[in-house]
């Protein structure tokens, strides 16, 4: 008789045990998921192509509005003249969603800024157009954006 109770004993034991790892990993997965947002921190891309060095910073990459900071680094030397015109437009291809085009405004020594509002979490394109006046150069940077 004794055998029988020492079985019901260790699968109890095992199930209990079962439930209690369980419920430890919901917990964890739980603190993961409410994290504070200010654990949010800036995301800096940097591309270019033979005369420009472009640099995108999202401060916020969270969904709803968010600043983006845009830098252009001339590769040889100081550009003279009037300022680039500088345009950004974020798109979710995923789900065929995109930011209206919003004209940076320029901040100095080649620095722009705008905010755009991302509508929902996943993998956006932030497409930088950048228009020199003689010519114009597109600048593709993936973002990904949590909730």
């Amino acid at each position: 008789m004794s055998a029988p109770s020492a079985s019901r004993f260790s699968m109890a034991s095992f199930l209990y045990a079962g439930a209690a790892a369980l419920l430890a990993v919901c917990l964890v997965l739980a603190g993961v998921a409410f994290l504070p947002s200010w654990t949010d921190e800036a995301v800096s891309l940097t591309g270019g192509n033979a005369t420009d060095e472009v640099t995108l910073t999202v401060q916020r990459p969270r969904t709803g509005a968010t600043d983006v900071s845009i830098r252009l680094t001339p590769r040889r030397g100081e550009r003279n003249g009037r300022p680039s015109t500088v345009t950004l437009q974020a798109v979710l291809p995923t789900a065929g969603h995109a930011t209206p085009a919003a004209t940076a405004h320029p901040q100095g020594s080649g620095a722009y800024s705008t905010a755009v509002h991302l509508m929902m979490p996943g993998r956006w394109t932030f497409h930088v157009s950048v228009d020199h006046g003689t010519r114009n150069d597109q600048f593709d940077f993936p973002v990904v954006i949590s909730g």
